[in-house]
């Protein structure tokens, strides 16, 4: 289950920032995580529940924005959501075909106790 190695990488990022911001405890921690980019979100949040303990993340949660794979046509520069792309361009009817999001696994911005919820921290 590489979802475990991908906490810890994403707890680490999170007790650097609360160490940087002031050590605030944190409440929440959003992540931008690819439909494509093979992460399984269930074990991700399970991983979270598990090893956030003893860390800055204690008792905070995991928010997880699921990203839509996007595609850009090579030929004519066309780009969207894979399903305006199911074997062609839609455009230029090219298959040739390169991914621009969706493989994508981010901390997007982190809330510590010492920021309102509304101010969008860390973005």
């Amino acid at each position: 289950m590489h979802e475990t190695a991908l906490m810890t990488n994403l707890l680490a990022i999170v007790e650097r920032a609360a160490r940087d911001g002031g050590g605030g405890a944190v409440r929440v921690v959003h992540a931008r995580i690819g439909e494509f980019a093979g992460v399984n979100v269930e074990a991700l949040r399970f991983a979270f529940e598990a090893l956030s303990p003893g860390t800055a993340a204690a008792g905070g949660r995991l928010e997880c924005e699921i990203v839509p794979l996007r595609l850009r046509c090579r030929s004519c520069g066309a780009d969207g959501p894979s399903s305006e792309f199911v074997l062609a361009c839609g455009a230029c009817g090219s298959t040739d075909m390169e991914i621009v999001g969706g493989r994508e696994m981010e901390v997007d911005y982190i809330l510590t106790d010492d920021e309102p919820p509304e101010s969008g921290a860390g973005r």
